[in-house]
């Protein structure tokens, strides 16, 4: 069993670094053909399938998924800001099961790389008791098991375990002597913030609605959000005014409003919390590494997962260069 040192993990992420796809090699999938990609896939022995398809990529993301967070548990000399990162799989698990049980499936979709095993989280949803789950989690499931009992509402089932999730994230950050983790919470939650009040107005709700989907508070308020909703777009600049990442926020807002797509906000959001950690990854001795390792493989995922899904379904190549994030290194 590996000791939790920096020095044993850095030293052994770097050695792991070398089996990531770089830029070079996704661009080469992105630009052949879907058996191409998989050949690919199948040579870098991604997920350890042997004679994987094209229908069995899933298998293989959630297999290298599984190892990542197995590796990240084993190595990280400071878990309680690596689970952070884990967490989120347990959040989009227990997102995906609530829904099963209220339409009354057990067919779901379930995500590797969670602290919680699918027993844990099921047992949980089941019994509609949540106590393994960090205080914020817990009383943002309360909350919404009680809402459920008036009314079986599928919506509120995200809006009430991300904003649980969140405010964990928030409230942890906050006693961690890295400073960069706090930074990275506040900015997901202000580009989170800001995507949602977009995405609201797109679809013409309310603007009472709004509060009552938003994320906890970090840089950008909430009052300043529902204040500037009937306004134009350009008004965001002020709400976003007291954001750690407003330059950052306002460039993507630049990019969507020149683009008319919401998901170049978006794309924003993805590389600049990156590059959060991306610039340090060679900082030895520090968190850095783990950290950086867990989220090169969460985007190389997600770039293997776009590549493949495009391909398959005969869409414009276009898709991809439109939707690829920045990877790591």
């Amino acid at each position: 069993m590996p000791q939790p040192s920096y020095a044993y993990a850095c030293a052994r992420i770097s050695a792991l670094e070398k089996s990531l796809f770089g830029r070079d090699a996704i661009r080469r999938m992105a630009e052949g053909s879907l058996e191409d990609a998989i050949r690919m896939l199948s040579d870098a022995k991604y997920g350890n399938i042997p004679d994987a398809t094209s229908e069995d990529t899933e298998r293989m993301i959630e297999s290298v998924r599984k190892q990542t967070a197995e590796t990240i548990r084993d190595l990280s000399p400071d878990a309680s800001l690596t689970d952070l990162f884990l967490l989120q799989t347990d959040a989009q698990n227990l997102k995906v099961l609530i829904k099963a049980r209220l339409l009354g499936t057990t067919d779901i979709i379930w995500l590797e790389g969670g602290l919680f095993s699918r027993e844990q989280l099921s047992t949980m949803v089941a019994e509609a008791k949540y106590d393994l789950l960090p205080e914020e989690m817990q009383r943002a499931m309360a909350h919404l098991e009680a809402k459920l009992k008036i009314a079986e509402e599928p919506q509120l089932v995200s809006v009430y375990t991300d904003y649980g999730y969140h405010a964990h994230c928030l409230k942890a950050s906050e006693s961690m002597k890295e400073p960069f983790i706090r930074q990275y919470f506040a900015a997901l939650c202000d580009f989170n913030n800001v995507i949602t009040f977009l995405r609201m107005r797109a679809m013409g709700a309310q603007k009472e609605d709004l509060k009552d989907v938003l994320l906890p508070n970090a840089g950008v308020r909430s009052h300043a959000l529902i204040d500037a909703y009937e306004l134009s777009a350009e008004t965001l600049t002020k709400a976003i005014s007291s954001s750690v990442v407003k330059s950052s926020l306002q460039d993507g807002l630049n990019k969507m409003l020149a683009t008319g797509s919401i998901s170049m906000l978006e794309k924003t959001r993805d590389d600049y919390l990156l590059s959060l950690v991306n610039e340090h990854r060679h900082d030895s001795m520090t968190i850095f590494p783990v950290v950086g390792y867990f989220l090169a493989r969460d985007r190389e995922a997600k770039a293997v997962r776009l590549i493949v899904t495009v391909k398959r379904n005969g869409l414009d190549d276009a898709v991809i260069a439109e939707r690829l994030r920045e990877l790591y290194g």
